[in-house]
């Protein structure tokens, strides 16, 4: 069925490229192209690669200690169910892809598969998860040959809506013609900051659809002549570029919220606080993965809206897990969490597996979060937050590194290979960027993401 639809597609938009995408260990969308009359070869043997290719870093260095080095092959295997025209580019298709081993296995380093082994542990117990990221962005435009932020508007502004307009629309258009379902749009408090919030998916399909909303949003502005960066900090004297993830657990044919209960504190199921307080145990070493660049840590700041204290509390946006109320009418429907101390930068693949493995630990032990927290955590008493066990996240990467190295369930669940071998990038990316000197994060992160 999806061959046939696609052959159609090919011809009547005249493809010429089939770009085989994945999202490596870094964060970095990477992938390798090919003609439309070998696809069929190409979905039954896949495109070579070197294993080593996924231990590299955002600077393509392949550190010395890494276990993988340029001897082995592994294959970039196409989704034929991910096909997409991109409206952006004339001529091209895209396809998401996951990286196997020259048999066909799911090859150990893939973050892709290994969100679907936790999907897999999800379905075991009867579950699944909604999920979507939310992604704030900075609209760059050229002056006197320099890119700079296009706006210094207030947040929410009308006026920042009618400056950016012409930048936002085309991304909208392009999205939901690849099925990615808008929901709202608004100006934030950064200079040329700006924020498309997209309907949750299902399982795979929400870290998926992160990657299309990335490509499409960098794509859209590359076609229109300006520039965005997803940078957690792209402009250094205003406010961070964050990723929130809204999640909900459902039951197997999602047609119940398990994070839902009518008679329970804030309508939340003890399913969703021990989901919650597993989060929360496994937070600095999950920060690794979901703030994974040495830019991350300056947008944790008190009171900037971006959290900065390991807590819970009802619609506390300065809180770790924001318990998100549900709408009038709706709330079975919309009852959620929302995780804060992610940004742009992350795997989707990855800062979901980590969820859903400190999620399921909270779970099997049962796990409290503890008292929720009413107000600011920075408007507590240095005393008052230690009485109540309250913990400001890792002040860098290295720390957040250092737990993670530790971290006995994420180690677990992720398999030595994986922990290891990005523990070791990250360090690598750490070193380099301190050698560099001061503006080597800019120049690193700033168009990458």
């Amino acid at each position: 069925m999806y061959r046939e639809t696609i052959e159609k597609q090919l011809k009547s938009e005249n493809i010429e490229l089939i770009r085989a995408i994945y999202v490596g260990p870094d964060g970095i969308s990477r992938g390798k192209a090919f003609r439309p009359g070998n696809l069929d070869e190409i979905m039954e043997s896949g495109l070579g690669l070197t294993q080593a290719q996924a231990s590299v870093n955002v600077f393509d260095h392949l550190p010395q200690t890494s276990k993988f080095q340029p001897v082995g092959e592994v294959r970039i295997r196409p989704d034929l169910s991910t096909f997409q025209v991109l409206p952006y580019l004339a001529g091209h298709a895209r396809m998401l892809s996951d990286i196997e081993t020259i048999d066909g296995q799911p090859w150990e380093l893939c973050p892709r598969s290994l969100l679907k082994s936790f999907l897999a542990k999800l379905a075991e117990k009867e579950m699944t998860i909604r999920t979507a990221f939310e992604n704030e962005f900075t609209i760059f435009k050229k002056v006197e040959q320099l890119w700079k932020p296009l706006d210094q508007l207030n947040c929410f502004s009308s006026t920042a809506m009618d400056l950016a307009s012409p930048y936002i629309l085309p991304m909208i258009s392009a999205l939901e013609k690849q099925g990615v379902m808008v929901e709202k749009y608004y100006p934030e408090a950064g200079h040329g900051q700006h924020e498309i919030p997209v309907r949750h998916q299902i399982g795979l399909q929400a870290a998926d659809q992160q990657v299309v909303f990335k490509e499409t949003v960098r794509g859209i502005a590359l076609a229109n002549d300006f520039r965005v960066s997803f940078m957690p900090k792209a402009s250094p004297d205003s406010a961070g570029n964050g990723c929130h993830i809204h999640f909900s657990l459902w039951d197997a044919q999602c047609q119940r919220n398990l994070f839902y209960d009518a008679d329970g504190d804030q309508c939340l199921s003890q399913t969703a606080r021990h989901f919650m307080a597993g989060i929360l145990d496994h937070l600095p070493a999950l920060m690794a993965f979901t703030a994974p660049t040495t830019n991350s840590y300056k947008r944790f700041v008190e009171r900037c809206w971006s959290s900065s204290y390991i807590c819970w509390g009802p619609d506390n946006r300065e809180a770790t897990v924001r318990a998100a109320s549900g709408f009038k009418g709706h709330e079975a429907a919309t009852v959620n969490l929302e995780y804060k101390p992610s940004d742009p930068t992350c795997n989707p693949y990855l800062a979901l597996s980590g969820l859903i493995c400190a999620g399921l630990d909270g779970i099997e032990k049962a796990a409290d979060p503890g008292e929720p927290v009413l107000t600011d955590p920075a408007l507590l008493s240095t005393q008052e937050r230690k009485d109540r066990g309250i913990t400001g996240y890792p002040a860098n990467l290295a720390s957040a590194l250092d737990a993670l190295a530790q971290n006995d369930v994420l180690q677990a669940g992720f398999g030595e290979s994986l922990i290891t071998d990005y523990i070791t990038m990250k360090r690598a990316e750490i070193e380099m960027l301190d050698a560099l000197g001061t503006d080597a994060e800019q120049q690193a992160y700033q168009f990458r993401f």
